[in-house]
Parts: structure tokens; C-alpha cells; sequence
């Protein structure tokens, strides 16, 4: 099982998807998101992320248009900024996430959009940093945007890591983020 979610990560990781039939000229988009790592759990963490959403897609039956998504997260709490100061001795955590995947966007109204994503990662720990289980988490997502009239984009991400118990623990993490975003191409 592990070798076969590993070959996933792979692809995903490796496939570049383009559509032939694309008249529109796509762009690039990068948010910048700050919030909390695993805000449920005693090991809460500070988080910035830098979410770029490619020109790639891929065209799928019943699905439609998936566009392909590249995150990097990195989180630290350096003396104990939100964990639970009665339990937790004083302690500097650290980790870093990095993962692929595809998002789909549906537009609610002309200025809100909803976007659901699922991403394969590797997921590393520093120092006393969250121990995931294993060093390949899946990413689930849920991303709510609002469209400024000068195409300015704010969010509000909620998403969930975890190793989907293929590992011998599997603790995951719920992460809060708001950010925005900026067109870059």
C-alpha cells in the first residue's frame, strides 16, 4: 500500500496536464495565506503558506476542469505563541509541508468562489514540531474567495492533513488561513 501511494505522489508530483483545446489565455495565481497549524490540538502552530495555481488542467467526465495546484506551508511556535501554556512546557516547534495536487472552482456569484482541492505531500518536523506518522500526507481543502472590483482576492482556507492511516499513527492536523491573492504572468 505504501508503494502504491507513493507512485501516486509521484505522478502528481511529475504530471504536467495542458488542454489542446484551451482558446483562453490562463494565468498563474499565488496566494499569500497566514493562519494556524492543527488549531484543534494542543501543538497549534503559526502557519504562512505560498499557494500557486498553475495554467495546467485536466479535463475529467463529471468532473470538469481541474486546475493543478502547488503548496508550500511552513509553520512554527516559538514558545508556546497558542499552545496550552499549563500543559505544554515552554518548547520551539517547527515543520514545513510541501504538496501537489488539483483544485476545482465553482463561482458561487460574479465575486465569490468556492474551491475544494485534495494534494499529496511531504510533510517534515523540526525540533518538538507535530510527528504526522508519516513524512506522505494528503491534503484536503476548502478555500472561499471574494473578488475586490480590481480583481483582488481575499480567503478564508480551512484544510485537513493527515496520512489517511496508512501509517502506525495518523494525529493529523486542522488548519484555519485567510489570505489573498495576486496574478502573476
Amino acid at each position: 500500500m505504501r508503494i502504491a501511494i507513493s507512485l501516486i505522489f509521484l505522478f502528481l508530483l511529475s504530471v504536467k496536464f495542458n488542454s489542446a483545446f484551451a482558446e483562453d489565455k490562463r494565468q498563474e495565481e499565488t496566494y499569500i495565506k497566514v493562519g494556524v497549524f492543527d488549531y484543534i490540538h494542543q501543538t497549534d502552530m503559526y502557519a504562512v503558506n505560498r499557494k500557486k495555481v498553475t495554467d495546467n488542467y485536466l479535463n475529467i467526465k463529471y468532473l470538469g476542469e481541474l486546475t493543478q495546484i502547488y503548496d508550500l506551508m511552513l509553520m512554527g511556535d516559538v514558545r508556546e505563541g497558542y499552545s496550552d501554556k499549563a500543559i505544554l512546557k515552554e518548547r520551539e516547534e517547527y515543520a514545513i509541508y510541501f504538496s501537489s495536487g488539483y483544485q476545482k472552482n465553482f463561482n458561487l456569484s460574479e465575486n465569490v468562489i468556492f474551491a475544494p482541492s485534495f494534494s499529496v505531500g511531504l510533510y517534515e518536523s523540526f525540533d518538538q514540531g507535530k510527528k504526522m506518522g508519516l513524512p506522505i500526507e494528503f491534503k484536503t481543502e476548502i478555500e472561499l474567495n471574494y473578488k475586490t472590483k480590481n480583481d483582488l482576492i481575499f480567503n478564508i482556507t480551512y484544510n485537513h492533513i493527515s496520512n489517511a492511516d496508512i501509517g502506525n499513527t495518523n494525529p493529523g492536523s486542522d488548519n484555519f488561513l485567510v489570505g489573498f491573492r495576486y496574478k502573476t504572468n
